[in-house]
């Protein structure tokens, strides 16, 4: 595949994982993982054609022009396609599964599915009406929440540029604790966790961990503080799904309450 790109109007060629990659990289744009897309080359142009019209690509908003266009995808994290807009369906492989089904159906129907096997097996066990729903984890960076460690894991590497694996490899469950309790307090503020850089908002700090692809390690002394031992938010289950990594042992100082009175 050739295409050229609306924001310098170089020509890149290759195959849908090269193209796939330079939006990345340079224009931390995501189309989905390259194995899931079909006539790429139709519908990178496709995707072109839209911004040329000033069109944002997930909102389907117009603006006057292709400048202000490109801030309103920054500031509002719009770098990447409408799920719900049905003209992106052609493009994906899981529209082509079965006959006359879109994704939406199929995943409506898998839904169905796993709804009445687990009302099936679970019919005559009391204990199924006290099952709690699976919590929540929450973003570093932003306000989204996946159930899922991997997915959360992915949103953060995508979006924000942040390599959890790395950050807290070779760290002992005590100093993960206190490296996320401390990046949420950093982040939280709107404070650059890698450098003494404060944005203005949310979307400006996620911009900036992105653009400038930080070393993703933080200097053990910045978080070695004992306040850092306590959740930075309430009910966090980021912290109930760490390992212990084998990193080096640490002395924990463990505070008593007074019982006497």
């Amino acid at each position: 595949a050739v295409v050229s790109t609306q924001s310098t109007g170089e020509t890149i060629a290759g195959t849908r994982f090269t193209l796939s990659e330079h939006l990345y990289e340079q224009h931390s744009f995501t189309l989905g993982h390259p194995d899931n897309l079909v006539y790429t080359e139709e519908f990178i142009e496709r995707l072109r054609a839209k911004m040329m019209r000033a069109e944002c690509l997930y909102c389907d908003k117009v603006f006057r022009d292709y400048k202000i266009l490109r801030e309103h995808m920054r500031k509002k994290l719009h770098k990447k396609v409408n799920p719900g807009n049905t003209e992106f369906d052609r493009y994906y492989v899981i529209n082509y599964r079965e006959f006359g089904k879109t994704w939406k159906v199929l995943n409506a129907d898998t839904s169905d599915t796993d709804t009445r096997s687990t009302h099936n097996e679970s019919a005559d066990e009391e204990w199924d009406d006290w099952k709690e729903s699976v919590p929540e984890i929450k973003c570093l960076a932003c306000s989204v929440s996946y159930k899922r460690l991997s997915d959360i894991k992915t949103h953060m590497s995508v979006i924000h540029h942040l390599d959890f694996d790395r950050l807290t490899a070779n760290l002992s469950f005590y100093k993960q604790i206190k490296l996320i309790n401390y990046l949420r307090y950093r982040l939280d503020a709107h404070r650059c966790p890698f450098c003494p850089i404060t944005a203005t908002t949310p979307e400006d700090l996620s911009e900036h961990l992105f653009e400038h692809k930080h070393t993703q390690t933080v200097a053990a002394e910045l978080y070695e503080d004992e306040q850092y031992l306590f959740p930075a938010l309430e009910n966090d289950y980021l912290l109930c799904c760490l390992k212990d990594e084998g990193g080096e042992p640490e002395d924990v100082v463990v505070i008593p309450e007074d019982i006497s009175r």
